[in-house]
């Protein structure tokens, strides 16, 4: 049996899907984020084994993923929503970003997906934002007097835990056959565009042959009704002045 001692705790959190546990502890503003393991380093089941201390975070909270392996360093409340993405694998930041006056974090079933919320804890700045595991903003929405946000529960799996892990085992082989399958789709939808557009073509070429025959019988419809002038191609323009008087009236002179 192994027991930590800290000075002060602030937040412990289980890893959903592992073997991992993070502690938030210290004292002052930024306290220090520490990461335990149940297993030792060859996978076997063992005493708490320290992973690493990240030192110095704006967090008061941690979240982990339902999937693991991410985490959400947030600091809520009183510390003005700093959040922090973090990946525990490679311990290490994949991005940091704020929503002013957080009260919640809320992880989809999936771990892909991460909502952020100011309830009505706070009078002013009510609404939610959703981003990605890794920390891009995807949406926000201010809603007044918002009491509470929750994930719809994701449906249990149909597949037995034997296919599951058969499945995670040959992943690789799996994603090679749907990458050709999506190849093929995009294949024929590629074909189904130059269809498209080939018969476009056809159309074009057959309107432009009728119009070519019209041209051709106006042409001779326009010589038989001008005879030979239809056919000079020589002109000449000629400018010719024209004066024209309106009107006249003589006025008696008066020579004093």
């Amino acid at each position: 049996m192994s027991f930590v001692t800290f000075s002060r705790v602030h937040n412990f959190a289980w890893e959903p899907k592992g073997h991992r546990f993070a502690v938030v502890h210290g004292e002052g503003p930024r306290p220090s984020v520490t990461f335990y393991s149940m297993r030792d380093d060859k996978g076997r089941l063992s005493s708490v084994r320290l992973l690493g201390t990240v030192p110095g975070k704006s967090c008061n909270s941690i979240f982990w993923s339902p999937a693991g392996k991410n985490i959400v360093l947030a600091g809520l409340k009183g510390m003005n929503g700093q959040l922090e993405f973090f990946n525990v694998d490679e311990m290490e930041t994949m991005a940091t970003a704020e929503h002013f006056m957080a009260t919640d974090v809320e992880w989809d079933p999936t771990g892909r997906y991460v909502a952020t919320s100011v309830t009505t804890i706070h009078q002013m700045e009510n609404g939610f934002k959703m981003w990605s595991f890794h920390g891009r903003l995807l949406y926000e929405a201010s809603k007044d007097r918002l009491y509470q946000l929750s994930w719809r529960p994701r449906l249990p799996s149909m597949l037995s835990a034997e296919k599951e892990a058969e499945i995670q085992k040959n992943l690789k082989s799996y994603s090679k056959r749907y990458d050709e399958e999506d190849e093929n789709l995009l294949r024929i939808d590629d074909d189904a565009v130059l269809a498209e557009r080939k018969s476009l073509l056809d159309e074009w070429q057959q309107f432009k042959a009728k119009k070519k025959d019209y041209v051709a019988m106006l042409e001779d419809f326009r010589k038989q009704m001008y005879g030979s002038k239809w056919d000079e191609k020589e002109s000449r323009l000629e400018k010719v002045s024209v004066e024209q008087v309106i009107e006249s009236k003589e006025e008696p002179y008066n020579n004093k």
